[in-house]
């Protein structure tokens, strides 16, 4: 088919209803059965034509109707009342019997009103729909073409996304992106089904927290039943290290994700607690920093304690700390960096924060250079700002996925957000949109190679690559009543304006 740049030209004159580029015929038809365009042959355009004139008399004739059956309907309503009362039960028998043969017969005439108005009215809403979209055709080779309502948000869409897809095929596009939209609702299904499953064994945990989860799991654990058990299992076992039940949450969904049993991981994770207790994070943060490096576990076994040390002499927030501990990469490089954003954000006049610290530290981990962030962030902060009083993390996430620029983050963002709140209202839009965050975070086309524990990275098509066991980061949004809070921080602990989204690979 026609590369995408052509045929956004195209939808872009029909639009203006004024086409100049053309398209091969066996092109049009595929735009018209995928629903994008109408198209409509001289014939029918003369013939619908010739039924709008009519448009006025048709309204006229319909309001006439309903005047005639209100009338009917007040006439049946008094007949009824009359054949109700005690007085007609003292009628003679010839009387009552005309009475009720009358009330038969104006019911048949009432609902022979009620049917021709319904088809009067249905065939008025046809005229009335083919009227709107008269309006919007252009004519194009002997014919008339127009954009239907769907097609005119895949002509936004498409104008969205291309700046990368400008030379691709049309159909190998379209497959793309229908690929990412079966995704997107297949995870917001499954994630319902997960709260589902957990909202009985966790029944004390907020029901905002349990959708962070679930979208978590249904990005990496397909089967739901034994996502959920595995989940609850872990849930379980870390009670005694547990001091909060954000961090409950975050540990047990990374020790579900993680390749060994969770018998086996439990004595690494009960002891680096302890180690990081050790370095100075304190007893209430230390079951979150201890599952993140028990997350990073490096090939030959060891744990990045020293690594959490150096970090946290850098930074107070211990889940930055620990963040950037894990990550394969000289301390240098990412210090550098790390302090860069830090600086650029103060700049921007955001105050030192947890929500400062973490956005910094998200970016580090990303592709993305300090120095080139700037524009994207901004924009991105800005669209965010119609859902979250601090946009900062949400915004740090998003912008480190390296496929999209900022405007077509944007646009995923609302497609997931439309999705996930189907499912999963009644919510806040500030809950619901860190639910989306977390449902696209994780789209790139490689997956992530900076983790001591993975192997070489491998090459994927432009999708979601949501694959357990290769060391991402899975820590959940935590969402409460419109604000956000972290599992831990060494900022005050909690926070507004925080969401933790490393539910799939890191951009």
């Amino acid at each position: 088919m026609t590369v995408c740049k052509d045929v956004y030209a195209f939808l872009v004159g029909v639009r203006n209803r004024s086409v100049t580029t053309t398209l091969p015929d066996a092109d049009v038809t595929t735009l018209q059965q995928l629903g994008i365009v109408k198209v409509v042959t001289a014939a029918e355009y003369a013939q619908i034509t010739r039924d709008l004139a009519g448009l006025g008399t048709d309204r006229d004739a319909i309001a006439q109707e309903i005047e005639d059956r209100n009338r009917l309907a007040a006439q049946l309503w008094e007949e009824k009342k009359r054949t109700h009362s005690i007085l007609f039960h003292l009628e003679g028998r010839e009387r009552r019997q005309a009475q009720m043969d009358a009330e038969a017969a104006d019911t048949g005439k009432v609902q022979a009103e009620e049917s021709d108005l319904a088809a009067r009215q249905q065939r008025f809403d046809a005229l009335i729909a083919a009227r709107s979209m008269m309006d919007t055709l252009a004519p194009y080779g002997g014919r008339y073409v127009g954009l239907t309502g769907f097609g005119a948000m895949q002509w936004r869409d498409l104008g969205l996304r291309l700046y990368r897809a400008s030379d691709l095929d049309f159909s190998a596009y379209w497959q793309q992106a229908q690929q990412v939209a079966r995704e997107l609702n297949g995870i917001a299904a499954r994630s319902a089904e997960y709260v589902a499953q957990l909202s009985r064994p966790l029944s004390t945990s907020d029901r905002s927290y349990l959708w962070a989860i679930g979208v978590g799991l249904a990005k990496t654990q397909a089967d739901v039943t034994q996502g959920a058990s595995a989940f609850v299992a872990a849930y379980a076992s870390i009670g005694g290290l547990a001091h909060n039940d954000e961090n409950r949450l975050m540990s047990a969904e990374i020790l579900t994700n993680l390749p060994r049993p969770i018998g086996d991981t439990l004595p690494w994770l009960t002891r680096l607690e302890k180690d990081v207790r050790g370095v100075g994070v304190p007893k209430p943060s230390a079951l979150g920093v201890a599952s993140i490096l028990l997350l990073g576990q490096r090939q030959d076994g060891t744990f990045a304690t020293a690594e959490l040390q150096s970090f946290l002499r850098l930074t107070r927030s211990f889940e930055s700390a620990a963040l950037l501990a894990i990550v394969n990469r000289p301390f240098d490089e990412l210090a550098g960096k790390f302090s860069a954003l830090r600086s650029l954000f103060a700049s921007w006049g955001y105050q030192p924060s947890e929500d400062m610290e973490l956005a910094a530290s998200y970016l580090t981990l990303s592709d993305l250079p300090a120095d080139g962030i700037s524009t994207k962030l901004t924009i991105l902060t800005r669209g965010l700002q119609t859902y979250l009083e601090y946009p900062l993390v949400a915004a740090s996430i998003l912008a480190s996925i390296p496929v999209f620029e900022a405007n077509e983050t944007l646009n995923l963002l609302e497609e997931a957000y439309e999705i996930i709140g189907r499912l999963a209202m009644p919510m806040s839009q500030a809950e619901l949109i860190c639910l989306a965050v977390r449902m696209i975070h994780g789209i790139r086309n490689e997956t992530v190679s900076g983790l001591d524990s993975t192997a070489a990275a491998a090459r994927t098509p432009v999708g979601f690559t949501y694959r357990p066991g290769m060391g991402f980061f899975f820590v959940p949004i935590i969402v409460l009543h419109g604000s956000y809070y972290s599992t831990f921080g060494g900022l005050a602990g909690a926070h507004p304006g925080h969401v933790h989204a490393f539910g799939g690979s890191v951009g």
